[in-house]
């Protein structure tokens, strides 16, 4: 399969908050090198693991944000190790990394240190950037989350609740989102240019301008957002509209404007299931009349409620899909593989892992288009897989040079 990024070389310096950025160009068809330490990147040891059993090449947080990678092992600490990554860069399109300010530096692997390689585009991921009074603080993804202002439109409604940060590294996304953006600007540059670029990414810029339209209502309406209940934030509390079905399932039911036919078609199930009660009364069709009501909370919600209530889930999204109304269907992970959207989409990929003799079934892309190519191309690197074929093939060292480098512990 062709990608957008086929012919790229990228080095990623293994690290959980930039491997989502090294993914996404890896399902593009780039060659994604991944440069981890003797003993496995962070990401190998965050579990879960594969029948619960801990070993760097099960874990299934690793797995996901890995797909079609390679693994060269080295101890970037030690010279020998370094110069090998040099050289490895000298041959590469992108460098994405995101140890702390100045780490690099000391190893003369900063950007002016690898400069000679003119095309290089150097992509450098960190919580607060390369400068500013914050910049050698360390944070984690729910701390970005917390200070970028994402919690504040998230989690129940009730105010006397906590706030609930988004699971699934959200903050790191974000910040890897944008640095590929800023290197595909990058890349198309360099087409008239020849010349790489030097990319700061601050994960607490990404979050701090991601907040959907909390920002934007306080810079220009001077209100303040509440969170919801299962919905987008709003500047004044609305109701719950997170409600459950009659099989404990639940149905997010938001945002209805329904039109003439949405509704007729919505008073006739609700007749049928015996639920209408005073929505039948001719001036709900009138639509100013419903909206009205719809978010004062009362009638129209009722009889919403009550209908959802009365029907399974999958009754509820696919009838109401059909009419033309929103609803979504709130479902555990493992639920959505037999869903048949997804299945006429061709939504997901088996992916082949014979260390388990099975393959597993991904999701094929955040985004879907035919023209970009992006899909996994195949399993996680295992530790340090890749380490032999890259010094020998990509730098021309000889056999015997890296088995040396091995027994000295420099490379795996």
């Amino acid at each position: 399969m062709n990608g957008v990024y086929d012919g790229l070389t990228v080095v990623e310096l293994a690290d959980r908050r930039n491997q989502w950025a090294g993914k996404l160009l890896s399902d593009g068809g780039a060659r994604v090198i991944q440069i981890e330490p003797t003993a496995g990147g962070p990401g190998r040891w965050c579990g879960p693991f594969v029948d619960d059993t801990v070993d760097p090449d099960r874990c299934l947080d690793y797995w996901w944000y890995n797909t079609g990678k390679q693994s060269v092992s080295l101890d970037v600490g030690r010279p020998p190790a370094q110069d090998l990554l040099r050289r490895l860069l000298a041959g590469a399109d992108v460098f994405l990394e995101s140890t702390p300010p100045g780490t690099l530096r000391a190893y003369g692997l900063d950007h002016g240190s690898v400069s000679s390689n003119r095309a290089l585009i150097y992509t450098s991921l960190t919580d607060f950037g390369q400068d500013g009074p914050w910049r050698d603080y360390r944070m984690n993804d729910a701390a970005h989350l917390a200070l970028g202002g994402h919690m504040a439109s998230t989690g129940y409604s009730d105010p006397t609740l906590t706030p609930i940060g988004g699971q699934g590294h959200q903050a790191w996304h974000m910040g890897c989102v944008f640095a590929l953006h800023g290197i595909t600007l990058a890349l198309f540059d360099r087409m008239t240019t020849g010349e790489g670029q030097y990319i700061d990414v601050s994960i607490h810029d990404a979050c701090s301008i991601g907040t959907e339209s909390a920002v934007p209502e306080w810079l220009y309406n001077g209100a303040t957002l509440y969170r919801q209940t299962g919905m987008h934030a709003s500047a004044r509390r609305r109701p719950d509209l997170e409600l459950p079905t009659a099989d404990g399932m639940y149905v997010i039911a938001v945002n209805q404007t329904f039109g003439d036919r949405g509704w007729a078609k919505l008073i006739e199930w609700m007749e049928e299931k015996g639920v209408a009660g005073e929505l039948t009364d001719p001036k709900y069709r009138d639509e100013a009349v419903r909206m009205a009501d719809y978010r004062q909370g009362t009638a129209v919600l009722d009889g919403i409620r009550r209908l959802i209530a009365a029907c399974k889930g999958e009754e509820v999204f696919t009838r109401a899909q059909s009419y033309g109304i929103s609803w979504g269907l709130v479902r555990a992970p493992e639920e959505n593989y037999d869903v048949a959207h997804y299945q006429q989409r061709d939504f997901w990929r088996d992916v082949e892992h014979p260390e388990i003799g099975r393959a597993i079934r991904y999701p094929r892309g955040p985004f879907m288009c035919d023209a970009l190519g992006i899909a996994p191309r195949g399993r996680a690197p295992h530790l340090g897989e890749h380490t032999r074929l890259v010094l020998e093939g990509d730098l021309g060292l000889p056999a015997a040079q890296v088995d040396a480098l091995a027994a000295a512990g420099v490379v795996r």
